[in-house]
């Protein structure tokens, strides 16, 4: 057994699983812990005041937030910002629903100035959206509406909280494992194992199981009235989530915004987007 032979390969073998175990794990802290993005945009910028809010997860991560109040409206609509941005990312595309509604935004955790270590794909997210649905209930309201972008709008569709009414999401994913299938496909044959093993790290250090963390499966959200908007040129989250999501609950409405990439809809289609979404939430709230 102490052969030349033996020895070159069980270095053969070993050295590339130590790489791939390696690799595997750069890549689940990169995407699991990634770096914060604090955007520069505050409700006064667009002629909104708002309250400065710290909300309390039942997990105990504290959430940065705004409340903006709008006093002659009884119906409020929670904005999810996408990974890996801050709530204000999504201001500028939704500050257009304060005419109407009551307006709650949130960091989720491991992201802008919240709390918590780990951004988990909506995994645990849900449990910050739980925390924003709870503070609104707190002030009376019970007409609540959810509007969320990309893992946003993914987190909003996991959730089974009964205080959401309604669900507007832009570029949701159907389901994680197949969102890492699809970022990861340049690395051909090595995506296999390699996703496989950010799975396990996922389990291992986070809690969270990746392959359960499939919104489009989630079909007690589909009993509220949902609204799939999707750019038909989006590589990011490709239009084919929303087909799926819309294939599991025909009743939801699809609009595909043409020629546009990720996070492009309302710069493409403006005053029609803005019209869509505040129709939505006035009909169905």
């Amino acid at each position: 057994m102490n052969t030349l032979a033996f020895k070159i390969g069980w270095r053969l073998a070993l050295y590339p699983a130590l790489l791939c175990a390696a690799l595997s794990f750069a890549m689940f802290w990169t995407y699991a812990h990634p770096r914060r993005f604090t955007g520069e945009h505050v409700p006064s910028d667009f002629g909104l005041k708002a309250e400065a809010l710290k909300l309390k997860t039942s997990d105990g991560v504290t959430l940065d937030a705004w409340f903006i109040p709008n006093a002659a409206s009884r119906k409020a609509v929670i904005v999810c910002h996408g990974y890996p941005m801050d709530k204000s990312d999504v201001l500028g595309n939704t500050a257009f629903l304060a005419r109407r509604f009551n307006l709650l935004y949130f960091d989720f955790r491991g992201t802008g100035r919240s709390g918590g270590f780990f951004s988990t794909g909506g995994a645990k997210e849900v449990l910050d959206l739980d925390a924003a649905a709870a503070f609104l209930r707190g002030r009376g309201f019970r007409e609540i509406g959810v509007f969320g972008f990309s893992m946003g709008g993914g987190t909003a569709l996991l959730s089974r909280n009964p205080a959401i009414k309604a669900r507007a999401l832009e570029a949701p994913f159907a389901d994680l494992s197949g969102e890492l299938d699809h970022i990861f496909a340049f690395l051909g044959p090595l995506r296999r194992p390699l996703v496989g093993l950010m799975k396990f790290w996922a389990r291992l250090l986070a809690g969270v199981d990746i392959n359960s963390v499939s919104p489009v499966k989630n079909t007690e959200a589909f009993g509220a009235p949902l609204l799939l908007i999707h750019g038909d040129e989006d590589t990011t989250v490709p239009l084919s989530n929303s087909l799926t999501i819309k294939a599991a609950d025909p009743a939801a409405e699809l609009w595909v915004v043409k020629g546009a990439g990720h996070g492009e809809c309302h710069y493409k289609a403006l005053s029609e987007y803005e019209r869509r979404i505040s129709g939505f939430f006035a009909a169905s709230l």
